[in-house]
């Protein structure tokens, strides 16, 4: 049992590879917790420097969960993201969602982009919801989870809704590293956005027409649907009883209209890598 729930715990760590506080790292890996465990963390990885750059930056996101005792509820911050689990069951989990979207402006690297007009930091209010199939009766952690999210925007940067629809395979290795045992993970996702949301990220109107000669004077206007795939993977194991590593990254391809945009076309790139380290320690 003790090993089962490290074994769960170690997936916390895995969650702050995929959740930087900037526009790109919007993708979740779903993870299981006994509800007597609580962590902290910290993760540092190379993310696009915006929505569709060729270019990665440094990125840092917090990661703290608390579960309230008795049950499987719980209220956890993954970088800029914080969900709170009301369902009481170990196989089903469904909530609230809150997220920020980071702001693009002239902090980015492409000479173009960052003339552009910035894109204020974004909050976003929903829901999400998750069932976890185990597998193996004696492997826990030897699971398919389906999952997905859908949210809003709260303060006019976009309208309508965007989200995602996962499902995560999960491993734990009979082979352990240093003596300790290791979990992976690998997924498929689909992000979905409305057409005001593909409009506000790589539409290119306005003023902003002029910066973008192979447009020909005509505005770019991205339409709504699936923005993109997304694939999450990751290794974890523990450091000792009270650490854990994980070395995490997501690959992502633009579609469709994104794709298609002069912003990326022209000055970044359709696939978009997401690649570092994180650490978490129990309580």
């Amino acid at each position: 049992m003790k090993k089962y729930k490290l074994y769960c715990s170690s997936l916390a760590a895995t969650v702050a590879m995929l959740v930087s506080p900037v526009v790109t790292a919007q993708e979740i890996i779903p993870f299981e917790f006994p509800e007597e465990l609580n962590f902290v963390g910290l993760g540092l990885f190379g993310v696009p420097d915006y929505y569709g750059s060729s270019k990665n930056t440094g990125a840092v996101a917090p990661l703290a969960r608390y579960s309230f005792a008795g049950g499987n509820r719980y209220v956890q911050l993954l970088g800029p993201e914080l969900t709170v689990n009301l369902v009481d069951r170990k196989d089903v989990r469904a909530g609230l969602l809150v997220r920020g979207r980071a702001r693009r402006d002239e902090d980015v690297d492409d000479e173009i982009v960052k003339q552009m007009r910035a894109i204020p930091t974004a909050t976003e209010v929903g829901a999400f919801a998750a069932y976890h199939m185990p597998l193996e009766y004696n492997r826990p952690l030897h699971k398919v989870v389906f999952s997905g999210d859908v949210v809003t925007n709260t303060n006019n940067v976009y309208n309508g809704v965007s989200g995602n629809l996962r499902v995560n395979y999960f491993y734990p290795f009979q082979q352990a590293w240093a003596g300790h045992p290791v979990v992976g993970t690998v997924g498929f996702g689909l992000f979905f956005a409305s057409s005001s949301f593909n409009r506000r990220y790589f539409g290119v109107t306005g003023t902003d027409i002029a910066l973008f000669p192979s447009l020909g004077g005509r505005e770019y206007d991205a339409g709504n649907g699936i923005t993109s795939i997304k694939i999450p993977f990751s290794l974890t194991t523990q450091l000792d009883k009270k650490w854990l590593l994980t070395f995490a990254g997501r690959y992502e391809h633009l579609l469709g209209d994104a794709k298609d945009s002069p912003v990326v076309s022209d000055h970044g790139d359709a696939n978009q890598w997401s690649l570092g380290a994180a650490f978490a320690y129990l309580f």
